[in-house]
């Protein structure tokens, strides 16, 4: 059961108000329904003169006394003679409150009708059809067809409704075998809250990049926890910074795939800390997970092949990053024109860390980084057509299919004729997938087949 409705012979339905008394109408139901908010979730204003209380997520017995306890405060208003009814859906709540049908109990005071959970059309088809309310338009053409119940209007075929009663009457129809469309628009539907934890001090204001640091870990914390308990990752966080100047200052955090690691989110917060300069000193603290997806189960590229290490490996690249810096090694690249061929990787020199590291400037632009694959990725690609070649239109990787909205390309990259060991010839597609990411493609057209492979992404 869903659905609690509350009807009172003193509310009358919206046609039975007299003109003068609409407006005294439009303001005591409204101001009922805030009263019952102190025991449900969600309150509604039905439209012909009943209320509606969220009863989705309660055990049958919370349900009766959710019921139970909306009498109760309508009763302390001073409101009595309400009626309460419990069904599955709102025509059969609806209903059993305005008939009393639904148990023996409803003629006692304060008691509550319940339509038994699968019964609800069985329930309305003992009613007259005059109780859905019909449009006059209809009435002679449902005493036409012999129709004087809801059931007998409910064994009736859908088409058969359509060419004799036309959208009317299939609305109709609908209500009357117990399927009503108010069931998805009633109540919104509900919605989990995103991880998140604050802090706020009146006392002082920060400025000591240090402490704001110690306060940001201690929230990443929470936030991270509670993802954990949820089983999903965050792509992305949000750090709100409240500044004595009444401003507010957010500072986005992304990951280049869902984690709820927390050494990595303190990393990627200490280096945007040491980038961002806030006008005006900080009285508070936000931490929120922005953008949340299920946890990933990603390959640990550095140790092995398998699929379980994904979680030790990037908690052993955090301690390497916290003892060796954020630069392990540095690129050293030749002429060879393929990216993966002319990029090799040395161990970073201190001296040369030293000399050749740019100095930090204020407010620098952030840019989009390209994450090459250990090795191209062989993947499953459909093409569309685009004048003198085929454009990739989906890909599907250890993750599913992928939907690309756009595609760049292609950009041919080819040589090493002299050696037929080493000849390549590519075509490049810089893609963008429907979820946001950007992926670099290409289709190497030495294969026979044509295969495809994904080389690499940017974030």
């Amino acid at each position: 059961m869903s659905f609690v409705c509350l009807w009172n012979p003193a509310w009358q339905t919206d046609g039975d108000f007299p003109a003068e008394k609409s407006e005294q109408k439009s303001k005591i139901r409204p101001e009922l329904a805030a009263v019952l908010l102190a025991c449900a979730p969600h309150v509604a204003v039905g439209e012909r003169g009943v209320l509606w209380v969220d009863a989705r997520g309660f055990s049958a017995g919370e349900q009766l006394a959710l019921a139970g306890t909306a009498l109760v405060l309508l009763g302390n208003r001073g409101i009595t003679g309400t009626r309460a009814a419990l069904a599955d859906t709102p025509i059969a709540a609806e209903l059993a409150a305005r008939t009393g049908h639904g148990n023996a109990e409803q003629e006692k005071e304060g008691a509550v009708a319940i339509v038994a959970p699968g019964t609800d059309r069985a329930f309305v088809a003992l009613f007259p059809i005059d109780v859905l309310n019909p449009p006059q338009r209809l009435e002679p053409l449902l005493f036409s067809i012999g129709v004087a119940t809801c059931g007998e209007l409910a064994v009736l075929e859908h088409e058969a409704i359509e060419v004799r009663l036309g959208a009317e009457g299939v609305a109709l129809w609908r209500l009357a075998r117990a399927d009503d469309r108010r069931s998805e628009s009633l109540f919104p539907p509900a919605q989990r809250a995103l991880p998140h934890a604050s802090l706020d001090w009146v006392e002082y204001a920060l400025k000591d990049p240090m402490r704001l640091l110690f306060v940001i870990n201690s929230l990443i914390e929470n936030v991270c926890s509670a993802l954990i308990e949820n089983g999903s990752g965050a792509r992305e966080i949000t750090i709100e910074f409240s500044l004595t100047d009444r401003t507010t200052h957010l500072q986005p955090l992304r990951s280049a795939r869902p984690t709820a690691n927390r050494s990595t989110w303190i990393r990627l917060a200490r280096t945007a800390l040491d980038k961002i300069a806030l006008v005006a000193a900080v009285t508070g603290v936000g931490v929120r997970a922005t953008r949340v997806t299920g946890q990933e189960s990603k390959q640990g590229d550095l140790f092995d092949r398998g699929f379980v290490s994904a979680q030790a490996t990037e908690d052993a690249v955090a301690r390497l990053v916290e003892d060796q810096g954020d630069v392990v090694v540095v690129p050293e690249n030749s002429a060879h024109p393929l990216l993966d061929v002319r990029t090799k990787w040395k161990n970073e020199d201190r001296e040369w860390k030293t000399e050749n590291r740019k100095p930090k400037t204020e407010n620098q632009i952030p840019h989009l980084q390209l994450q090459l694959s250990p090795s191209p990725q062989l993947i499953s690609v459909e093409t569309a057509p685009r004048r003198d070649h085929f454009v990739p239109a989906r890909y599907r990787d250890a993750g599913g299919w992928h939907e690309i909205v756009q595609a760049a390309g292609p950009d041919r990259v080819s040589g090493g004729q002299c050696d037929s060991i080493r000849t390549y010839a590519r075509e490049y597609f810089r893609c963008v997938t429907n979820d946001g990411a950007l992926v670099w493609l290409f289709r190497d057209a030495q294969e026979k087949t044509g295969g495809w492979y994904l080389h690499g992404w940017w974030d």
